[in-house]
């Protein structure tokens, strides 16, 4: 078998400790929830204590598949992807929480086939505009056949209903786009286009609205809307400047839903205050910069814009996620990245930074091969002379 680069010690340093971080936060914030919910404190950090090193397990297998396969593979995998997002529609296939059908039921876990379209709608973008360069000047056969591919992937989003991460597809594409060089002309046509539409879908569900309204003004329904921002805004003016300490917090006894999910900052914010925040978010920062750092030193336009597309689907969840909890953003239950509790959030996570080591260790092995075959080539031939 063949010996690929180590891992980036910095960008596997970040990620280790995050999930480290995660495991102590999910156990603090979880055991009274699980307690009652489920007659077992441990049960909800137990799930967790197996899903991350599941999720480390895909991030090292991901990171062996060379980039070239992935390209040879995008149109089977972005088929697939799309027939699984087209099955959880249906009754008795896919499961129904909340009124959302999103998940499929396996061996115990609900999975969301979203986390498997994200990194495959990344590799299509740049299988695509890397492939016929040629074609990316004209809107007919430029843009607009990877704006089919995301039309198709946000309808059925919306259809589950999943707005948000159709948003967050949405900024993707246009991030790569704009980065892969498709002409600022058809992106502003396009983005001049979604914007309204977005608009009047946000509008046509009630809930959307009122979730809006609540972040505009949560103290209007502070009971209803507004609860759950009001509750984690309560968490992080609690916990100040110092916090009140690991496992002292009370929001998450029963006041804020959920904190070991979407608001597991704001549990963070309370209990270790501002250098935990701050902690937070210069891991999650370092991370990211060194993932930018790569798609720079790369040479190949294909892996570098996986590596941009990764990294802006990680930076734009946490953000959301962030963003949401401080009240800075509309509340949108989406988790934050390697942090808040959830299996297929986690192995969507793994799978996007398994593509960026991919990059780095193939990357890394092939600068290494080619230094030492210079390295041969400037030795002299044995027993030549001086």
């Amino acid at each position: 078998m063949r010996r690929l680069a180590p891992f980036d010690p910095v960008l596997l340093t970040c990620v280790l400790a995050m999930l480290a971080s995660s495991l102590l936060m999910v156990a603090s914030s979880s055991m009274s929830i699980s307690a009652v919910r489920y007659g077992d404190a441990y049960r909800i950090i137990g799930h967790w204590a197996v899903y991350v090193p599941i999720g480390l397990l895909l991030m090292w297998g991901v990171s062996r598949i060379e980039a070239d396969w992935w390209k040879a593979m995008i149109m089977p995998l972005l088929g697939f992807a799309l027939l699984l997002m087209a099955l959880v529609l249906i009754p008795g296939i896919g499961m129904e929480i909340n009124g959302a059908r999103r998940w499929f039921s396996l061996l115990g876990l609900t999975l969301q086939p979203v986390e498997l379209l994200k990194p495959v709608v990344v590799i299509y973008m740049a299988y695509y505009m890397t492939a016929f360069p040629e074609r990316m000047k004209y809107f007919s056969t430029g843009l607009a056949p990877m704006l089919v591919v995301l039309l198709v992937a946000v309808v059925l989003l919306l259809v589950q209903p999943d707005f948000g991460s159709s948003v967050l597809l949405v900024a993707l594409c246009v991030s790569m786009w704009f980065v892969g060089g498709v002409p600022l002309r058809h992106l502003s046509l396009m983005v001049g286009s979604v914007v309204p539409v977005g608009i009047i879908i946000m509008l046509a569900e009630p809930y959307r609205v009122k979730r809006f309204l609540s972040f505009v003004d949560p103290w209007a329904d502070p009971l209803g809307s507004g609860y759950q921002l009001l509750q984690s805004m309560v968490a992080f003016g609690v916990g100040g400047v110092h916090g009140a300490g690991l496992g002292q917090g009370v929001q998450k006894l029963f006041y804020l839903p959920e904190p070991f999910t979407d608001f597991i900052s704001a549990v963070i914010g309370e209990e270790l205050g501002m250098p935990g925040m701050f902690a937070l978010i210069l891991l999650f920062g370092v991370m990211l910069m060194r993932g930018m750092q790569l798609a720079r030193k790369t040479p190949d336009v294909f892996q570098r814009l996986i590596v941009v597309g990764c990294v802006t689907l990680l930076a734009t969840t946490f953000f959301i996620n962030l963003g949401a909890a401080m009240g800075v953003m509309p509340t949108k239950g989406m988790p934050m990245p390697l942090m808040s509790y959830g299996g297929s959030a986690l192995f969507g996570a793994c799978i996007l930074l398994g593509l960026i080591f991919s990059v780095q260790r193939h990357q890394a092995q092939n600068m290494q091969r080619d230094g030492g075959r210079a390295h041969e080539a400037r030795k002299p031939l044995s027993g030549a002379k001086a």
